[in-house]
């Protein structure tokens, strides 16, 4: 006999049990041979059924031990992971070498600063698109209130980046341009200046005298001038500005 209950149940589970696992299932639960088999061939041929009160049956023993264990292990597993992300430390911008107690500072646009032992890099913008990267590279600990007062720079070992779009080609008539646009910057200080070369890149370098005494660097990337602001060219200054590398300059 066609059992409509046994036809439902039948076709919500053929599609992921065995017919033999749930025709033993089915015995269990006081289903006859002749009435699983007649039910079978009309859940197999997928006629309409006819309604029924709704039944419970179990799914087959085995086949639902095995689901309800992978999802109590699925769940263990998940609970594993998030506990050991919460436990992993937060990954900071400077990435630190090896040995040495030096780090190197990766900008936003791809450039890279070698920091001495005991370095930070600070960073800020001044655009919402963060084109214009302003950085201070300063002795771990230092109070960001110092950065606003540029005479405490040099005794307090502070080396200020800005980063920005350069309006400036990288060959010597974008260097000849930046010189020129320097020198009317400084116009009412007194001051010298050189060309040097960091690595790849061209720039220009100010030793202002007075009326307040500083030195600035002006370095021409691929796509972005960097503009270095100093207390004194001092080892701490050398050995930032002239770790400066432009990764797309460098390709």
């Amino acid at each position: 006999m066609v059992l409509p209950q046994v036809v439902d149940y039948l076709r919500a589970h053929l599609p992921t049990f065995d017919a033999e696992d749930l025709r033993l299932q089915l015995r269990e639960e006081g289903i006859s041979e002749q009435d699983f088999q007649d039910s079978l061939a009309v859940a197999r041929s997928n006629p309409k059924a006819p309604p029924a009160p709704t039944v419970r049956l179990k799914a087959p023993p085995d086949r639902k031990k095995a689901m309800i264990l992978a999802a109590a292990l699925g769940s263990v597993l998940l609970l594993v992971l998030a506990a050991m992300m919460m436990m992993k430390p937060a990954t900071e911008k400077p990435a630190a070498a090896a040995s040495s107690g030096e780090s190197g500072y990766v900008g936003h646009a791809g450039w890279v600063v070698r920091l001495p032992p005991n370095y930070v890099g600070v960073s800020a913008y001044r655009d919402a698109e963060k084109t214009d990267e302003v950085v201070h590279f300063c002795p771990r600990g230092t109070d960001p209130t110092n950065f606003i007062d540029k005479e405490l720079f040099g005794q307090m070992g502070i080396v200020r980046l800005e980063a920005a779009p350069s309006e400036f080609p990288p060959n010597p008539a974008g260097l000849a341009r930046l010189s020129q646009a320097v020198a009317r910057k400084l116009r009412n200080t007194k001051f010298t200046t050189k060309n040097i070369q960091i690595a790849t890149l061209p720039g220009v370098q100010a030793n202002i005298l007075s009326p307040t005494p500083h030195i600035e660097t002006y370095v021409l990337g691929q796509n972005e001038l960097y503009f270095f602001y100093g207390g004194q060219e001092d080892e701490i200054w050398r050995a930032i500005v002239l770790s400066l590398r432009d990764a797309h300059s460098e390709n």
